[in-house]
């Protein structure tokens, strides 16, 4: 889809250095194309933090204690 926007000369540079991207077109669609991931990662995070999302790491708090352990003992291993 191709859409016209009326942009000020100076934001447009801003754009094309933020983004590395000499272009006008394709620097717009970048910021655009990372404007929208930001906000849908935005809109996980949310559904995590509130509890309407959740997930199950079975094994993980054991597998951190494991990690815990053996590096308390190399650390005593290490010092001697």
């Amino acid at each position: 889809m191709k859409i016209t926007v009326e942009l000020p000369e100076d934001e447009v540079r801003e754009i094309c250095a933020l983004s590395v991207i000499d272009k006008k077109g394709p620097a717009i669609r970048k910021l655009l194309a990372d404007s929208l991931m930001l906000q849908r990662r935005v809109r996980i995070s949310e559904k995590f933090l509130c509890g309407e999302w959740s997930a199950e790491l079975d094994g993980f708090e054991a597998a951190k204690e494991n990690e815990r352990r053996s590096a308390r003992t190399l650390a005593k291993q290490w010092r001697g």
